[in-house]
């Protein structure tokens, strides 16, 4: 629940929320995707080309890194950092346990333009999942913040509304695109019938235990899950490596 780890593409939800609710992109917004996309000697690459263009719907629903890297470079470090820090994902979460603080996110000293494309797939940056969970909340809920907690909350008692990082209108897109990643994208092992799932996935290298750098044959598979989509009450995060 508190280790962090590198959690892949389930970043790019963020990224196309910012990005939409800056104005910078719309869903039907055509965006090049022709890879690899090199920057200070790295390449991005796409697991699966599907051509030169795509919407940002479709950047989204396919998971293109390609796209997403462009869309981060509208967006800008400063703007992304600062978003991401709204969401809680620069900081130990207030869970209460007395491991809480040690679950710190783990991002860039330098965050420049390289670091804000990486980031914006999930490269380059460790959060926990209750990190991820309280994020996808906001993403989903209507653009406010939930303060995760392992006390139960009387449900006849209101509870205050959290800080607004996204519009309503911006969270009910998200919900749409999260929904498309299961109906149509990478997530249609996550359609079940009569629970109306929506969510994300994400993978990344696992990191080596010595010597810096990454395995190559071993991952670290995410699913942020979100459901029923059309009113979400629950947020489901599952990780296998």
């Amino acid at each position: 629940v508190q280790g962090v780890y590198e959690l892949g593409s389930v970043f790019k939800t963020f990224t196309i929320a910012q990005a939409m609710e800056l104005g910078l992109v719309n869903l039907d917004d055509v965006i090049d995707t022709r890879g690899p996309l090199r920057m200070a000697g790295f390449a991005i690459t796409d697991y699966r080309s599907r051509g030169a263009e795509q919407s940002v719907a479709d950047v989204f629903t396919f998971s293109s890194n390609v796209g997403t890297a462009r869309i981060a470079r509208m967006v800008g470090a400063e703007r992304q950092q600062e978003f991401l820090g709204r969401l809680g994902l620069m900081e130990p979460t207030a869970l209460e346990l007395v491991e809480a603080p040690s679950g710190r996110p783990l991002y860039p000293e330098r965050w420049g333009e390289l670091s804000t494309m990486t980031i914006s797939y999930g490269h380059g940056i460790s959060t926990s999942p209750v990190h991820l969970a309280a994020a996808y909340a906001a993403m989903v809920n209507g653009g406010t913040m939930v303060t995760p907690t392992l006390l139960r909350h009387d449900p006849t008692e209101a509870t205050p509304e959290g800080a607004r990082v996204i519009s309503r209108p911006i969270s009910a897109r998200m919900r749409y695109l999260l929904r498309t990643v299961v109906t149509d994208g990478t997530a249609s092992f996550a359609e079940v019938e009569g629970y109306s799932v929506a969510g994300k996935t994400g993978s990344a290298e696992m990191p080596r235990t010595r010597g810096g750098g990454y395995y190559e044959d071993r991952n670290i598979n995410t699913f942020a899950a979100v459901f029923p989509s059309d009113a979400p009450q629950y947020v489901l995060i599952t990780t296998l490596y």
